[in-house]
């Protein structure tokens, strides 16, 4: 069983095959399987080193997840709104290196706030762009502007929640300084 079921199971989620995905509202025609299927594959429709340059790769799974809260663990939703606002807001030029610092920023906040939640945006807020749409588009222009507008959209529609993201993404980059710093002085210290 793929582990996104059983994470809806454990959410008492039932999963309804046929129709729009009752999650995310996207334009199906059997629901929430159809839209997890297309957003396994949604990131291919440009190169991997377009994706990363673009940071496709990134939004598309943040914005996807975060429709679809209820297939996924409760602190992987703190990670994709964070990694939204760290993109978004502080023009972060993410790369899978900075994926593990998020998660040790993570693993040492959850100890401190066990019972944080995530709060999904109701129904007439959440974002009108879905995996689908961002799946029609015809080009490769026209696929990194609705992934970034569909980024947006989604990042907005979860307002309730910026304090907790603008939260963990001061620690994130109290820990990149960090980091950096030590690098720096590791060099400096090989270079005498």
């Amino acid at each position: 069983m793929p582990k996104w079921l059983e994470q809806a199971a454990k959410n008492d989620l039932e999963i309804l095959e046929d129709g729009q995905c009752q999650l995310c509202g996207s334009d199906t025609l059997h629901g929430i399987t159809e839209c997890v299927a297309t957003a396994g594959k949604i990131t291919h429709k440009i190169s991997q080193e377009k994706g990363i340059q673009h940071m496709t790769i990134f939004l598309c799974v943040d914005a996807h997840a975060l429709q679809h809260t209820l297939i996924h663990g409760r602190w992987n939703n703190h990670f994709h709104l964070t990694r939204l606002h760290l993109i978004l807001r502080h023009q972060v030029q993410w790369t899978y290196d900075l994926t593990t610092v998020l998660n040790e920023v993570l693993d040492a906040y959850k100890l401190k706030h066990a019972d944080e939640r995530i709060v999904d945006p109701d129904q007439a807020h959440r974002s009108t762009i879905t995996v689908i749409d961002v799946d029609a588009s015809h080009d490769e222009d026209e696929y990194v502007r609705l992934v970034w507008q569909w980024a947006e959209q989604v990042y907005t529609s979860f307002a309730d929640s910026h304090p907790i993201a603008q939260s963990l993404a001061e620690l994130f980059l109290q820990k990149c300084e960090a980091i950096s710093k030590d690098s720096q002085q590791t060099a400096d210290e090989e270079s005498e």
